[in-house]
């Protein structure tokens, strides 16, 4: 089923349309379509750009230098008491700039000390389609121990 005009068909049949895409997912891999895979959804295209967002250090980016979060720059301060609030700030503050389309619905952290670990948690939706959630863990390890 082609859709007469894509920009103008909404995000609910776009996501059942199995002839359109919104992008391509990271990290980069080889679809069965063509060089990309490509999301067929709008909620796994929200995935990846989260993803992508909260990987992503300011400062990395060229020429755009605020594109990121500020999670590892958070995770290498002093651990303490107000350490899982500071990332859960730092992650609802990347998302608001820079994919307001995202509607998070909880930050989890988890923090292993001993065995410097922190476990991040995000569930979220879309604002065209609230009621559809997904989330994302990250599994995050101090390195040399």
């Amino acid at each position: 089923m082609a859709l007469n005009n894509p920009r103008s068909t909404s995000t609910r049949a776009r996501d059942r349309d199995p002839d359109s895409f919104f992008g391509i997912t990271l990290p980069i891999k080889h679809g069965k379509n063509g060089f990309f895979k490509q999301s067929t959804t709008m909620l796994e295209q929200a995935k990846s750009n989260l993803k992508n967002l909260l990987l992503t250090v300011k400062g990395e980016r060229p020429n755009q230098p605020e594109l990121g979060c500020d999670l590892f720059n958070v995770l290498f301060e002093q651990m303490d008491d107000d350490l899982s609030g500071k990332i859960d700030e730092s992650i609802r503050d990347a998302v608001a700039v820079w994919l307001p389309h995202v509607l998070l619905k909880g930050v989890q952290v988890d923090l292993t000390p001993n065995e410097h670990l922190v476990h991040v948690s995000v569930i979220f939706s879309i604002t065209t389609d609230p009621g559809a959630t997904d989330s994302i863990t990250l599994n995050l390890r101090a390195q040399g121990d």
